[in-house]
């Protein structure tokens, strides 16, 4: 019986180690009201018994998003986008074509907020959850939400989310 529960503890620590890092952002798009809070949802599991360093990364859109919003997106983007049904004309482009910041880190309990967004009511809750205390026109974007541990390389270490703030 011993021989067992030893090898299902084996087979369960062999199976938790070659996972490795495993980061996931339960709502893939979210919109929210302008000058209202949210909380930019992000879930980790790792093998590591190291703490893990939250970051989150804001990057902007391509292009204007509330155009389409309005319904006034471009006959370029939607011919485009018709024909590479992956590409979205938003999201998808080099990050030397649009803006990219640090929004907040977290080592352990501090958390530091990136120079952009100093002064602000932003924080990383729970394990990596951002909260956002009153949401402002240029907070719309994409939101990664990075995890790093110095002994878990292997898996997944990041996922996105897509944050909307309308009026």
């Amino acid at each position: 019986m011993d021989r067992v529960v030893v090898r299902w503890m084996a087979l369960l620590w062999l199976t938790a180690v070659a996972e490795g890092l495993q980061v996931t952002v339960p709502d893939k798009k979210k919109v929210a009201m302008l000058f209202q809070p949210t909380v930019l949802r992000c879930h980790f599991s790792t093998s590591s018994h190291q703490p893990a360093v939250v970051q989150w990364k804001f990057k902007s859109y391509c292009q204007d998003r509330m155009g389409e919003s309005l319904g006034m997106s471009s006959l370029r983007a939607q011919s485009l986008s018709k024909r590479n049904l992956e590409w979205d004309p938003y999201l998808d482009c080099l990050d030397s074509r649009r803006t990219v910041r640090v929004v907040a880190s977290k080592q352990g309990s501090t958390v530091t907020l990136g120079d952009f967004y100093r002064g602000r009511e932003i924080t990383i809750v729970h394990d990596a959850d951002l909260q956002i205390g009153k949401l402002m026109w240029g907070d719309s974007g994409l939101y990664y939400c990075i995890i790093t541990t110095p002994d878990d390389l292997e898996g997944k270490n990041e996922d996105s989310v897509e944050l909307l703030v309308l009026e």
